[in-house]
């Protein structure tokens, strides 16, 4: 069980990796730290049905 909630963690981190390399490309001229507000509020504004803990890092 421990295997499958890892690989879940790895796939999780993955894709916050390639949201905040989309949100690179959209704003260029943005500081690092203005790209993880956004993505902490990409996150933030998800769906309803999306249970769980919200995690940025």
């Amino acid at each position: 069980m421990s295997e499958i909630l890892a690989a879940v963690d790895v796939l999780y981190l993955e894709g916050l990796a390639l949201k905040r390399e989309q949100l690179r490309r959209q704003n260029p001229g943005m500081q690092d730290t203005e790209i993880e507000v956004l993505l902490a509020q990409w996150i933030q504004d998800r769906p309803l049905d999306s249970p769980g803990r919200i995690r940025v890092r």
